[in-house]
């Protein structure tokens, strides 16, 4: 991982953005009596190389870039909260804990050389762009071995649909939280160990921005996808 941690030394992310949001506060209220908001554990990502890696796991997987911050290598729990009513729910946030420490402050999570995209309201954010309606969470080295994993699919199915062969049928039928808010931990086959947390995103295609949970300390507790529910 030298070549990523030189890449990002001479990308120099200068300007750091912060979200007025407190987003611990959802998940608090998610699991409180908020009857509106939701919290269910997706299970835990393993992160061997300790950069993340989020995007449109159907478009974006085969070049995304991660983000700038490297974490202690490990396994993380991710979470989800569901936002709405009933069978009206939709995913509003993803959250993966990387200690217990509670964020006092959030960190617009980049990667190399990228400044931010303009957002309605005249604020900027740099966010990943999801035109299937799902993003993911993984790791850079789980990213290679799923690229690879693909590239394997498409030599034995060159007319195969990624979606409609791979994970339609879990995201219908495993781990799922209710319609419009499914989610599926898929393991990758060739590397068992190494997983891809998938999970749909809000109202659908967008660019949705994540946050790094900044303790009192100064430490990374935490990181945030907002998919602009709340």
């Amino acid at each position: 991982m030298k070549c990523l941690q030189n890449l990002f030394r001479r990308s120099g992310v200068k300007r750091v953005r912060h979200s007025g949001i407190d987003y611990g506060r959802y998940f608090e209220r998610a699991r409180g009596e908020d009857s509106h908001l939701e919290c269910r554990f997706l299970g835990k990502l393993v992160l061997p190389s300790g950069f993340v890696v989020a995007c449109d796991p159907l478009l974006g997987l085969q070049d995304t870039l991660p983000f700038t911050r490297r974490m202690a290598p490990g396994e993380y729990p991710v979470s989800v909260v569901l936002a709405g009513h009933r069978n009206n729910r939709r995913n509003a946030l993803i959250k993966m804990m990387f200690s217990d420490k509670r964020a006092i402050h959030w960190e617009l999570a980049m990667v190399p050389g990228l400044s931010g995209t303009s957002r309605e309201g005249g604020a900027q954010f740099y966010g990943f762009t999801a035109e299937a309606g799902i993003g993911c969470l993984c790791d850079a080295y789980s990213q290679k071995h799923y690229n690879r994993y693909l590239d394997s699919f498409f030599r034995d199915h060159p007319e195969g649909d990624i979606y409609d062969s791979l994970f339609a049928e879990a995201f219908n039928r495993r781990n799922h939280t209710d319609r419009e808010g499914s989610c599926f931990n898929f393991y990758l086959p060739s590397r068992p160990r190494l997983n891809v947390i998938m999970f749909n995103t809000g109202y659908g295609d967008g660019i949705y921005p994540a946050y790094w949970g900044i303790s009192k300390e100064g430490e990374v507790c935490s990181l945030v996808i907002d998919f602009l529910v709340l």
